[in-house]
């Protein structure tokens, strides 16, 4: 045809071909065909695609963290998968297999979490909110339930948390807004929000979670009586370090930073009073900072055991023990003394509590302390206080704690970010006072032993934690060079003798304990359309070009008829 139509346009003279209101013969024909080739080349479409196409959309960086992944004893704990590479989706979606779930703190829930995990999520991302203080009591008790239920299984599904900004909080609207296609009421609404809203895929690029160096530190020192006769003594424990939900988002402000401040303040005091002329103590004190305080008190645990051994050089350091009282989470109202079982008079434990009842009484009429026994359960490998894994070694020991049980939600959460610096410090110094006491064998119970400058100092309590709060202390996290490691054995050996760092590492086969790295990524949210929209897209670039080639191959047909129509006319 083309060759028909170029012959017949020969004969036609260049004042007739412009009384038809057509380009010269040879130059239509040539566009007619470089048109056509430009339309089935590859590049034709690419520049036809990329007409039609959506512009270059935007990327967003941000900071997540993994939800811990370790292995106790032989059982897996936490998030196993890292990877994300899934379409984003809001919370009540009711497809989320092979999708990453938004969530914001307050969609979090017990059973939420579970359904998603049960339904195979591709992915989970909860967003924080960056000011905890904001928080109710009621959400951080019911985030504390979360961070529980979720901590006491393993799973597929990768969990990751991150601080709410602007940003990342519009990508939420507008999933949660544009892309609930799910419960879209007809076909064409479905359709609708698909064309009208944007998409986001949320990637993140790195390599499978390994095994992490895991080391538990322990930090014992010594006070030593002046007596000359062989001295008994009693030891004071504390774990340093955090846990929460993700190793970054931990800081344990009560659980335990107040603890450790207040072991560091009373070692600071006993101190004066041990180097105070005249005064001669009849006891040695122990102090003891221990890791894997969240982690079955692993080395408080691994401590004792090495020490109890008839053939260990460091046996002798428990030879005497008297008592030992472990502190936790004492930063808050209420202070209890948690034992295994009640105190029978003229025992050590009845006499330590006597003489912290005394303190109480002179000094803070208003804080009464409740004893409250609870016997070890055996059959449960888990201890519920610090203080029982030396009951079990049959040394007499109890907890001082501001918690009236050991399932407290406050014990366990991300957003243990706070204390009653007040509540600190009258505990502080009825411990303190109590200790004193009991060391001296004081028997006037109106006399104060801690007095003039030997009385706590509120700020360095505050400041201890504030410092414990704000630096990385988790057990996945530590080195024998971490700045709180560091800065703990300076404090001890300021105030006590013979301070003595250990690192329990585990064991390369068969580890008690293992933990897994990758615990904190970068994310990138990609705006895109949805998948099906890169089908109705395809299906529009084909129409197009259809139409283009149907209209091409029918202009000769055109020009043929124009022609023969205008000869006829003629003649």
């Amino acid at each position: 045809q083309h060759y028909f139509i170029q012959s017949n346009l020969s004969s036609i003279t260049d004042s007739e071909s412009s009384s038809y209101f057509l380009p010269t013969k040879r130059g239509m024909l040539e566009t007619l065909s470089d048109f056509s080739r430009f339309l089935g080349s590859f590049w034709g479409v690419f520049t036809i695609l990329a007409v039609c196409a959506p512009a270059a959309l935007a990327v967003h960086e941000f900071t997540a963290y993994r939800m811990n992944q370790y292995t106790h004893g032989g059982i897996d704990y936490g998030c196993k998968s890292n990877m994300i590479n899934y379409e984003a989706r809001p919370a009540d979606a009711n497809i989320v297999t092979r999708r990453v779930v938004l969530l914001s703190m307050g969609e979090v829930s017990v059973d939420r979490m579970r359904e998603l995990i049960s339904n195979k999520a591709g992915s989970v991302l909860i967003a924080l909110p960056n000011n905890s203080t904001t928080l109710t009591q009621e959400e951080v008790d019911q985030w504390s339930e979360v961070e529980q239920a979720l901590m006491e299984q393993s799973t597929d599904t990768s969990v990751y948390f991150t601080y709410q900004d602007p940003e990342l909080m519009d990508i939420y609207n507008e999933v949660r807004t544009g892309l609930n296609s799910d419960h879209a009421a007809t076909a064409a609404a479905a359709l609708g929000n698909v064309f009208q809203s944007n998409g986001y895929q949320i990637v993140t690029y790195g390599a499978a979670p390994l095994p992490a160096k895991s080391s538990f530190y322990t930090i014992q020192s010594k006070l030593m009586s002046q007596s000359r006769e062989a001295s008994p003594s009693i030891a004071i424990v504390a774990h340093f370090d955090s846990y929460g939900i993700s190793p970054h988002l931990a800081t344990s402000s009560n659980s335990n930073g107040s603890g450790v401040s207040a072991l560091l303040e009373i070692a600071r005091l006993l101190s004066k009073l041990y180097n105070k002329s005249g005064n001669v103590p009849k006891y040695d004190i122990i102090f003891l900072l221990a890791g894997g305080g969240k982690l079955n008190y692993l080395a408080s645990k691994t401590w004792l055991e090495k020490r109890l051994q008839s053939d260990s050089p460091e046996s002798a350091i428990l030879n005497e023990v008297e008592f030992v009282l472990c502190l936790d989470s004492i930063g808050k109202d209420g202070l209890h003394f948690h034992v295994s079982k009640q105190p029978k008079e003229g025992t050590a434990g009845f006499k330590l509590l006597s003489a912290f009842e005394e303190a109480a009484a002179l000094l803070y009429p208003e804080i009464p302390i409740q004893t409250v026994p609870k016997k070890v359960n055996l059959g449960n490998p888990l201890f519920a206080w610090h203080h029982e894994i030396f009951t079990v070694k049959r040394l007499s020991a109890a907890t001082m704690s501001n918690y009236a049980t050991h399932t407290s939600p406050g014990r366990l959460s991300t957003f243990d970010t706070a204390i009653q610096r007040d509540k600190l410090f009258a505990h502080t110094h009825i411990i303190a006072e109590g200790l004193a006491r009991y060391v001296s064998e004081l028997s006037d119970s109106s006399a104060i032993i801690l007095n003039d400058n030997m009385l706590p100092n509120k700020d360095i309590l505050s400041r201890t934690v504030d410092f414990l709060s704000s630096t990385q202390r988790a057990a996945t996290l530590l080195q024998r060079d971490s700045p709180v490691l560091l800065s703990l054995e300076q404090v001890l050996s300021k105030y006590t003798s013979e301070v003595i760092v250990s690192e329990l590492k585990a064991a390369k086969r068969d580890p008690e304990f293992q933990f897994y790295d990758q615990t904190e990524t970068k994310l990138f949210a990609y705006n895109v359309k949805p998948a099906v929209f890169d089908l109705f897209l395809a299906i529009a670039v084909i129409a197009y070009l259809a139409t283009f080639y149907l209209t091409v191959k029918s202009v000769p047909r055109a020009l043929t008829a124009l022609y023969q129509a205008k000869k006829l006319k003629s003649s």
